[in-house]
């Protein structure tokens, strides 16, 4: 029977193993969400002058301005199943895609922001115009960091579907350590050759 002081290590390695994979899918997760509210707050306002309802104000949201901003947020959430699901360079280059995303979404974030600044009519919503556009350029660096941690731990992240492995896969990927343990949990002695 193990000790719980021989057991405690190899849980917290695990745990640390994962807080990487758990950080990555939230900051994926919530670029998802500041893209998708970026793309409900109003971008811009503008202010016309008709002949039946006089001064109209029409609102253009960040959707109508920047209509990639929803495609982006979906990218983002269809980034998390990709990272659970594969691994190796693969995942690798996952993440280099995600951020570019991002960076786009930074891109799209900081266009237009000057003409928040410049002349406008009275009633303007700059903090809304600000805050659409601030929220893109947040879901866009939120995508970068993520990106950039999937490059940097990609070996290292848990895959979903891991344990079910080819045969030739498990054999090129053995942990002596991991090997007595699962004899153990199978009732064979990890001691006799077999």
């Amino acid at each position: 029977m193990p000790s719980p002081s021989s057991r405690g290590p190899g849980r917290r390695s695990g745990r640390r193993l994962s807080r990487p994979l758990w950080t990555i899918l939230a900051l994926l997760a919530l670029g998802a969400l500041a893209l998708w509210l970026a793309s409900r707050l109003a971008w811009s306002w503008s202010r016309q002058a008709t002949p039946l309802h006089g001064v109209v104000t029409d609102r253009h949201d960040g959707s109508q301005v920047q209509p990639a901003l929803v495609p982006l947020a979906l990218l983002a959430l269809a980034s998390i199943a990709a990272i659970l699901a594969i691994g190796g360079w693969p995942r690798r280059v996952v993440g280099v895609l995600i951020a570019l995303v991002g960076a786009v979404a930074v891109w799209l974030g900081v266009g237009g922001v000057s003409a928040a600044f410049g002349a406008r009519p009275a009633g303007y919503p700059t903090a809304e115009v600000l805050s659409g556009h601030g929220l893109a350029m947040l879901g866009g660096l939120f995508l970068v960091t993520a990106g950039v941690l999937v490059v940097r731990a990609a070996g290292t992240l848990p895959r979903l579907g891991a344990g079910y492995q080819t045969p030739g896969a498990a054999r090129e990927t053995r942990d002596p350590d991991k090997e007595l343990w699962t004899a153990l949990s199978e009732g064979r002695d990890p001691t006799e050759p077999n």
